[in-house]
């Protein structure tokens, strides 16, 4: 049977995609992934995968465009959605398969933004749970929630580790919105410094612009340097990734690497929180949080209490406790 599983973006979510591969090549299926072109070196090299498929985005922004593609694709005979936006409903549409989509969750992750709603949402949500269910359709028993994982080449990992100290820890100080961003990771930089572990930064060219922290002398910013594989291959040398509500955060889980992930505008109920023996969380749950699905708005406090009152000291002790000894 073939299956074509589509997961257009962001890196996070697609990232986060991978977990139900391992489940569906264990059960004999053949798998295409369909993901938008910045995201197709995640799956180079994965046996797991018998085609990527990796379109521009801007080449699937109209109905006939989308229709187009359809056509070229070969016949499948499930797909499934783990996406289901417009783009990949229209798609599927076009296409002769029976549809299978993931249990997204929208209205209720989009309700428990609001204080007076929030009371009455007494259940857990988890992504990669989300994701799982399809498999269930096609005779896949899961024992437990399966996890992402991205496969590194032992040449992906010697490549970077000319560029990385001893015993160092991992941050992700970059977040697409401002409010996920934790702003005083120079000052957690400087207390992992005096309990003995060097600091790498990871992330893109526009969270190094928009961090105006100054970090320790002996840091290593490796911010917009490194290519996807690149920075996964990083991250999979370190002892711990600390990281916002963000792709970093799912890279090292993808990489086996314990994380610590601080909560900001967001919030765990959304689905994105590592699973217990991933690593853990700071959130502090006041009233207005989570104030935005995405945390796009602006603090309505100006304050930005949710990451300005985690004290830095809290975030190192934390993450300490998650290093594998």
């Amino acid at each position: 049977m073939r299956i074509l599983v589509i997961r257009f973006s962001s890196l996070g979510d697609v990232i986060l995609a991978s977990s139900i591969l391992n489940p569906l090549y264990e059960s004999g299926y053949a798998v295409d992934f369909l993901t938008l072109k910045p995201f197709a070196s995640l799956f180079e090299k994965d046996y797991r995968i018998n085609k990527i498929l990796a379109p521009e985005k801007e080449n699937l922004n109209s109905i006939l465009q989308i229709k187009q593609f359809a056509s070229s694709l070969e016949n499948y005979d499930v797909v499934i959605d783990i996406h289901r936006n417009l783009r990949s409903f229209l798609l599927t549409k076009f296409l002769n398969a029976k549809v299978l989509k993931y249990p997204k969750n929208a209205l209720k992750r989009r309700a428990y933004t609001n204080p007076f709603l929030r009371k009455y949402i007494k259940d857990e949500f988890n992504v990669l749970q989300a994701y799982s269910q399809p498999l269930k359709e096609l005779g896949i028993n899961l024992t437990e929630i399966p996890k992402p994982e991205i496969m590194l080449t032992s040449e992906d990992k010697e490549t970077v580790k000319k560029l990385l100290p001893e015993n160092f820890i991992v941050i992700g100080a970059g977040a697409r919105y401002q409010n996920k961003a934790y702003p005083y990771y120079d000052k957690v930089a400087k207390l992992l410094g005096q309990r003995g572990f060097n600091v790498v930064l990871i992330g893109s060219k526009e969270d190094k612009e928009n961090d105006f922290n100054i970090y320790p002398e002996n840091t290593i910013d490796l911010r917009g340097k490194l290519s996807l594989r690149e920075s996964l291959a990083t991250i999979s040398h370190a002892k711990l990734t600390i990281s916002n509500d963000s792709a970093v955060a799912h890279m090292s889980r993808a990489v086996k690497v314990p994380v610590l992930m601080i909560y900001g505008a967001t919030h765990p109920y959304f689905g994105f929180a590592p699973l217990k023996d991933e690593g853990d969380y700071i959130c502090l749950n006041l009233p207005c949080q989570p104030c935005d699905i995405h945390g796009k708005k602006k603090c309505k406090l100006e304050t930005v209490d949710c990451l300005t009152g985690i004290a830095p000291s809290e975030i190192t002790e934390k993450a300490l406790k998650l290093i594998k000894l």
